[in-house]
């Protein structure tokens, strides 16, 4: 059990965190957030998939519009996280 000089200690450090970043003090005292999918890595994985045979069948065109999509899916993808905060 603490003491009261210790329990005093604690809520001044809580009062101070939470004056110094609250971000922090509320993503901590809040309940865990869901982990959101790797959809950057599955992106990732499709593309390091998809690259040999967009080569073999299509050839440098080919290989141009997969890494277009490639980079379009990945900007999409950040824009929509970054407008969810």
């Amino acid at each position: 059990m603490l003491n009261d000089d210790d329990r005093r200690t604690i809520a001044e450090l809580e009062r101070r965190i939470h004056l110094s970043d609250p971000d922090f003090a509320a993503r901590m005292a809040g309940p865990p957030r869901e982990v959101p999918f790797p959809v950057i890595a599955v992106l990732c994985a499709a593309l390091f998939i998809l690259v040999p045979p967009v080569m073999l069948l299509f050839g440098w065109p080919g290989l141009i519009v997969v890494l277009d999509l490639f980079v379009a899916g990945v900007v999409v993808v950040l824009v929509r996280r970054h407008l969810r905060r």
